[in-house]
């Protein structure tokens, strides 16, 4: 009888949480990586999300990195440090990571190559070019060049270091737009590119994919 009602009580803390698996998702640090040519503001509209629904805003960090000179490789590696900091503030906490577009590409890079793995809970990209896409024939930086379909940087990961995506079936840049999907993938009908980075349903969506 005590048993039961130890599990009773138990489903009921769970239930004011959401669920179970939300709590570790509720104190753990998230770390924000923009696209190419983007930047840390990229992410305010989610971030602000995050805030109002009353995540810890010391929790949440937005990464910055040099997408026009830096190859994807080095933007990895400058993303291993940058979570290696964010972690020892935290008690070596493990980490989770959202990415925009080629930012999902030097966390998959990160996480493969430079061990990021270990240091991850979660993973969710959105729009990323996870098989490379067309859109990078028209840019002429390292970076364009890693994105492009049949690279050396693709042909490096093989696939690897996926977790969950977010795909849009109206993605104007990543083409086609099921190169976005790898690991375990959601459609996210009708939103664009960088769309993705604001609406209200992909906010959701990457709340859930957290848990």
């Amino acid at each position: 009888m005590k048993k039961n009602f130890r599990a009773m009580l138990s489903g009921v803390a769970c239930g004011a949480l959401l669920a179970c698996g939300s709590v570790a998702a509720q104190t753990e640090p998230i770390v924000f990586v923009h696209g190419y040519s983007g930047s840390s503001s990229n992410w305010n509209t989610m971030v602000g999300r995050f805030k109002a629904s009353g995540y810890p805003a010391e929790l949440l960090y937005t990464f910055d990195y040099n997408s026009f000179v830096n190859a994807n490789s080095t933007s990895g590696s400058e993303l291993r440090s940058f979570v290696e900091s964010v972690r020892a503030r935290h008690g070596n906490a493990t980490v989770s990571i959202v990415a925009h577009s080629n930012g999902g590409l030097v966390t998959r890079w990160y996480r493969t190559q430079l061990g990021g793995q270990a240091a991850m809970r979660r993973f969710v990209s959105l729009g990323s070019p996870h098989k490379g896409t067309n859109s990078a024939y028209a840019c002429y930086s390292p970076a364009c060049y890693d994105m492009r379909p049949g690279s050396s940087f693709l042909n490096t990961l093989a696939g690897r270091g996926c977790d969950r995506s977010l795909w849009s079936n109206t993605d104007e840049i990543i083409q086609p737009v099921t190169s976005a999907q790898c690991g375990s993938s959601t459609r996210t009908p009708d939103v664009s590119h960088n769309g993705l980075l604001s609406d209200e349903r992909v906010y959701q969506q990457v709340r859930e994919q957290l848990q």
